[in-house]
């Protein structure tokens, strides 16, 4: 199927691919010279059915490409109401509320249409995608590995229920908690059925309303700019590899680019993968979105990550786990907090990671309500949330 679409301007800001023969290709997939920043063109671009079949399989929509059997079998049936209904849950309790909420209180004070950032992501597109709908591209970095999808279109009856059982038991914490469990993740992505997030980002971006246009593995090259397609992941760090997308929201014209790079972006791992950071460096000014982080970014560890997000941010959207209140000085940035602030959850040290200085500007400055709870005080719903823009 073919679609006249508008790509984005800033598209293929980062040029894709420097290799040869099967591999010489764009994430396009058409060639390799970029759309240069400021162009617009439109094209006719065909859709990688292929993927888009196993995303609409694995969300539950349609089973009508694969084994006949399954398509009709009562597991398929059951499968379907064990998607759609915690789906149809937080899109009700959470994410319709985070989506107005973004609309009307964030959205008038920054650049919505900006490339959404977001550390620490793990497969969370769901919750960037709510709060940041319009953003024009998508970069994620997180430890999950990328992950990749068996032959389900030649897979017995048995082998997809497998696998898809594996893959609806990978998403629970986030229909829960809103986040990912890290040790869960480590444990679920390292099973044989689902090797990576590969197939929970299929999930979210079909549930979003997305179709997928392109998708393939890269490598980014030594100058730090350009890419080379892989056929599969390593899995190794000493590599900066990612996996990419063009999607298109349903109704809307304009290819998005989507990339998830496995990576470790604590200072040890900047000095081992020095392009990662470099492309880093010179990425374009963006919103940076940091949830249910761990607190990394408070460590002398992670400082390299931390000053990026401040140097490369128009604005940050975030809880207290991602950049702490101090970095944010007054004659560089305003800002406005929603909900409550408490100490830390018990998983982590409050003592160090209690921030009395923002304690302070609540109790002061006062917060906004915050209507949804997201984060890791999904038990209490004492959720705080931190709006930073340039001025």
């Amino acid at each position: 199927m073919k679609r006249t679409l508008l790509l984005l301007p800033v598209l293929f800001a980062v040029v894709i691919s420097c290799g040869s023969g099967k591999n010489n290709k764009s994430a396009a997939g058409k060639n390799d010279n970029p759309v240069k920043s400021g162009d617009t063109i439109v094209i006719d671009y065909p859709k990688d059915t292929v993927f888009d079949q196993i995303a609409s399989l694995l969300s539950g929509e349609n089973a009508s490409s694969f084994n006949d059997t399954f398509a009709q079998s009562q597991y398929w049936k059951d499968y379907k109401i064990s998607i759609d209904t915690p789906w149809q849950r937080i899109e009700n309790e959470r994410l319709s509320i985070i989506y107005n909420w973004s609309d009307s209180v964030i959205k008038p004070l920054i650049n919505d249409t900006s490339l959404l950032f977001y550390p620490f992501s793990g497969p969370d597109f769901v919750h960037s995608y709510y709060l940041f709908p319009n953003a024009n591209e998508y970069v994620f970095i997180a430890m999950e590995k990328l992950g990749t999808i068996p032959a389900l279109h030649k897979s017995s009856f048995e082998q997809l229920k497998a696998y898809l059982d594996a893959t609806n038991f990978a998403i629970r914490d986030i229909y829960k908690r809103s986040y990912f469990i890290t040790g869960n993740m480590e444990q679920d992505l390292r099973k044989q059925q689902v090797d990576g997030v590969l197939p929970v980002l299929l999930v979210f971006l079909h549930k979003t309303g997305h179709e997928i246009y392109d998708f393939g593995y890269y490598r980014l090259n030594n100058d730090a700019k350009t890419f080379t397609k892989i056929d599969k992941p390593t899995n190794s760090l000493d590599q900066v590899e990612c996996i990419r997308f063009l999607i298109l929201k349903k109704g809307d014209n304009k290819l998005k680019t989507f990339t998830y790079f496995y990576a470790d972006i604590s200072d040890s791992g900047f000095a081992k993968t020095k392009t990662l950071k470099k492309y880093l460096d010179n990425m374009r000014s963006c919103n940076t979105f940091i949830k249910s982080a761990s607190y990394l970014s408070h460590y002398g560890t992670f400082s390299n990550i931390r000053d990026l997000t401040l140097t490369k941010s128009s604005a940050v959207l975030e809880d207290d786990t991602g950049v702490p209140f101090r970095y944010f000085t007054s004659d560089k940035w305003n800002y406005k907090l929603f909900g409550v602030y408490v100490k830390p959850i018990a998983d982590f040290p409050s003592s160090y990671l209690y921030q009395k200085d923002l304690a302070a500007a609540y109790d002061s400055v006062g917060a906004q309500a915050l209507p949804f709870s997201l984060g890791y005080h999904w038990r209490t719903g004492e959720q705080n949330w931190l709006l930073f823009y340039r001025k």
